[in-house]
């Protein structure tokens, strides 16, 4: 045979060349010099190479077997505070101060939700000392929570939790109310001469009030027809409420149909669908109107603020007038001592007549979003901007409750359902505990966390729709980028026209339905194992 070349030399080193061509090499090999050359040079170089690759056991540098160390404060809540921070301010600057300045112009000067909520101590006298130590508790709470947030263990959180909320149980007691007599009755009358040195709370068909009530009169029945004096508040929830007598405190009316003709030395508060101000009404202090048929005709000293489908301005207001609906008629006997500020969707008619210390401000709100201003897609990158901050907040403080709301989500049917009933039920069961003067804390108490979970939704179904866009990632910041991109296709989807308004509904009942189901899951008793043997369900 010829030379051997050094693939072959290599193959027969390593044992990989056939028998009858191996017994032909190594007798080649025997006769051939050059070649048996070539061979132990290859098997020289075989061994260097082998003992090269096989080195001892070295430890390693301490910087590298050292385990990595997590900084205190991560990235992520660094960011997210930082924009819930700005968020915040955007908030109070842009919604909140405007809002609670219009509320002062108003009357309302000194009171907070809360305060505006309970109609100022119109149930318990000492509600102002409760709500300065709810206050007081609200800001050990945020301290609290804000202190456990930047912990690294959450060892101590449970207990924590049932202390505070003991707490709370506790200060949240109203102390001892001044009394106040409670009837029940078909219909009442208090005659002309007849003085009632109490608060009186009425539930009644009908009510008459010819004498003096010395206090607060809170009514629920079908009509209250006051003709005397009340020295304190008149809350009432009614069908039909008159009030032609005199009225020391405030008038706060929740009814299908207010007719005022007396004088009022503070301020009203009235949700109806129809609310009139006869020529001699007075009212002393400022006006908030919800109805959707407004006339006035008498004199508010302060301002005025309604809300309408359709108001009708024939009389005095010694402040700013603040409008808005659909529908507004200034008459020729009209006279305004500040600015009118109206927004609504038609022109509104003004009478040449009448006395306006300015000229009015009109905006006419447009049907359909303005798709050609920048403002809108301004507003839209803010609100997804505080949604993702919001969404970012849940899944830093509470990750494991985050992750069963979304895969949650992907229980369609359930969660539509839940969805459904928890959209209509829950405010009907809130309004019902509003009812009743012990529930109305629970009451509210319910309707703010069902306003807080509507919210919520978005974020829960966004992150569902991330993950089923780019898969189902692990870790935080997967999850905080399929947050980001859901969020953005939600508000994106929400502004087609037309379609908008049902993809939104759809999400918030979809959503809303993962929670529920999620709260659902985890209040549910597990089976236990008995004798070590497999749970079953």
């Amino acid at each position: 045979m010829s030379h051997v070349d050094e693939m072959t030399c290599l193959l027969y080193l390593e044992g990989q060349l056939e028998r009858p061509r191996a017994l032909e090499l190594s007798a080649h090999v025997e006769g051939c010099g050059e070649c048996r050359a070539l061979l132990h040079a290859l098997e020289r170089e075989s061994r260097l190479l082998v003992h090269a690759l096989v080195e001892e056991d070295e430890a390693l540098p301490a910087r590298i077997a050292a385990p990595p160390t997590r900084d205190a404060t991560p990235w992520a809540w660094i960011v997210s505070f930082g924009l819930a921070a700005a968020g915040a301010y955007t908030l109070w600057a842009g919604f909140i101060d405007p809002w609670r300045q219009q509320l002062s112009q108003a009357g309302f000067e000194g009171t907070n939700l809360l305060t505006l909520v309970l109609f100022r101590g119109a149930f318990w006298k000492g509600w102002g000392d409760m709500l300065n130590l709810l206050q007081l508790v609200a800001l050990a709470t945020l301290g609290i929570v804000t202190f456990s947030l930047l912990r690294r263990s959450w060892r101590r959180w449970t207990t924590i939790a049932v202390v505070m909320s003991a707490l709370v149980a506790a200060l949240t007691l109203p102390p001892q109310a001044a009394a106040a007599e409670f009837k029940h009755v078909d219909s009442y009358v208090l005659p002309r001469d007849q003085v009632f040195k109490n608060d009186l709370i009425l539930a009644a068909k009908s009510a008459r009030i010819d004498g003096t009530v010395e206090g607060d009169l809170i009514f629920f029945g079908r009509s209250l027809e006051v003709n005397g004096h009340v020295t304190g508040d008149i809350i009432g929830f009614a069908q039909l409420c008159e009030i032609n007598g005199t009225v020391d405190g405030n008038l706060r009316i929740f009814a299908n149909t207010l007719l005022v003709r007396g004088p009022v030395s503070k301020n009203v508060t009235v949700f109806a669908e129809y609310a009139s101000f006869k020529d001699k009404s007075q009212v002393g202090g400022g006006a908030m109107l919800f109805v959707s048929d407004a006339v006035l005709e008498g004199r508010i000293g302060r301002d005025l603020m309604a809300f309408t489908g359709r108001s009708t301005l024939n009389g005095y207001v010694g402040g700013d007038a603040i409008l808005r609906g659909k529908r507004l008629s200034i008459e020729s006997s009209t006279e305004v001592a500040g600015k009118v500020k109206y927004s609504g969707r038609f022109p509104p008619k003004i009478s040449a007549e009448a006395k306006l210390a300015s000229p009015p401000e009109v905006h006419i709100i447009k049907s359909r979003p303005s798709y050609a201003s920048p403002r809108f897609y301004l507003h839209q990158a803010l609100s997804w901007g505080a949604a993702f901050v919001f969404g970012l907040f849940l899944l830093l403080v509470a990750p494991g409750f985050f992750q069963d709301v979304v895969r949650s989500s992907r229980r369609y049917g359930p969660a539509f359902g839940f969805g459904a009933l928890t959209l209509f039920a829950i405010p009907i069961l809130a309004v019902i505990a509003c009812i009743t003067i012990v529930g109305l804390a629970v009451g509210i108490g319910t309707m703010l966390l069902w306003i807080v979970a509507l919210y919520s939704a978005q974020v829960f179904v966004s992150t569902w729709l991330g993950e089923a866009l780019l898969g189902r990632g692990s870790g935080t910041g997967a999850i905080i980028g399929r947050l980001a991109l859901g969020l953005l296709l939600y508000k994106v989807a929400g502004m087609l026209p037309y379609l908008g308004f049902w993809v939104k509904l759809g999400i918030l009942i979809w959503g809303l339905g993962a929670l529920a189901v999620a709260l659902y899951d985890r209040t549910r008793t597990q089976p236990v194992a008995v004798g070590g043997g497999p749970a079953t369900a």
